[in-house]
């Protein structure tokens, strides 16, 4: 081999090696710092998974319910037109609407225009007017109630109610409707409950209360009460069950109010037919009979006619 080309592959190969060294280094110096990145990139998804869970632990939730979703769904009352008699009332059942439905009625004019919306008539005329002026009680709750009750509420209390207690009977009413009344007025009256008991026996009919008398009297109103309606309603299934098993009167064939009538025999009615015949009968033997009785006159008589 020529000592020159000897030399220069020599050169060639000791190259090689060179690069192939460099080459290894540069692996191994990007090998390290990928092994770096990777050490680093888990340490931070650590970080990111610890703030994450802290986050959630300490946090209040942020999302709440939705306002009307847990509060429940109520009818509205039946409207109010003013009459005095229904005023209270009608104001307690919106109340039981506010207590229902806090925070959808949470502020005090939501529940004032509430209540105007449900007035009609002359009550309606009165709501309209007081929110038009935007008066005082358009701002409260309580005061508007008032301002309400003033102007339409006539219902009976304390001493009046106390009077009309005192007077009050069942008359042909059922005890259902008497023990309504009864406890309407006992409700606002000052009497004690056995009073209240007494007057409830003095004011049912007559009849009734010996029924009543003949068993134990209950010392509670309520008692005496539910007593009273029970005895009422087996009354009524008594009366109901008369009327089903009594016999019905049978109404008799009134006579024929045409009793002169010559064409009939034996009550029987003849037909228009059969009428006309023993019509056209009797006016022919009517007519013979006449010509019979002129011939026998004629006969008869003196005087003769001349020829």
């Amino acid at each position: 081999m020529d000592p020159a080309e000897g030399s220069s592959l020599q050169s060639a190969l000791e190259l090689q090696g060179a690069m192939l060294g460099r080459h290894e280094q540069e692996l191994s110096s990007t090998r390290h710092s990928v092994d770096n990145l990777s050490a680093q990139f888990a340490g931070l998804v650590e970080r990111l998974d610890r703030l994450t869970l802290s986050g959630f632990a300490s946090a209040p939730s942020t999302v709440g319910p939705s306002p009307l979703s847990s509060e429940p769904r109520v009818n509205n009352p039946p409207t109010y037109a003013g009459e005095p008699k229904s005023c209270k009332s009608f104001l307690i059942q919106c109340e039981v609407v506010f207590s229902l439905q806090s925070r959808t009625y949470a502020s005090e004019t939501s529940k004032v225009a509430y209540i105007i919306s449900l007035l009609t008539g002359r009550a309606r005329e009165w709501g309209t007017a007081v929110w038009e002026s935007q008066a005082r009680c358009c701002f409260d709750f309580e005061s508007f109630k008032d301002e309400m009750i003033k102007t339409f509420d006539q219902s009976v209390f304390g001493k009046e109610a106390s009077r009309l207690l005192a007077s009050i009977q069942q008359g042909r009413r059922s005890v259902a409707d008497y023990s309504v009344e009864f406890r309407t007025l006992a409700a606002t009256s000052e009497w004690n409950a056995e009073a209240l008991v007494a007057r409830f026996l003095e004011g049912l009919n007559d009849t009734f209360k010996d029924e009543l008398y003949a068993r134990e009297v209950p010392d509670r109103l309520d008692d005496l009460i539910s007593l009273a309606l029970r005895l009422d309603a087996r009354r009524e299934l008594r009366r109901r069950a008369r009327m089903r098993t009594e016999p019905v009167a049978s109404t008799p064939l009134a006579p024929s109010s045409d009793e002169s009538e010559p064409m009939q025999v034996d009550r029987l009615r003849l037909t228009a037919k059969e009428k006309q015949r023993r019509l056209l009968e009797g006016l022919v033997c009517t007519a013979q009979l006449k010509v019979i009785t002129l011939s026998l006159a004629l006969l008869n008589s003196p005087v003769r006619l001349r020829g």
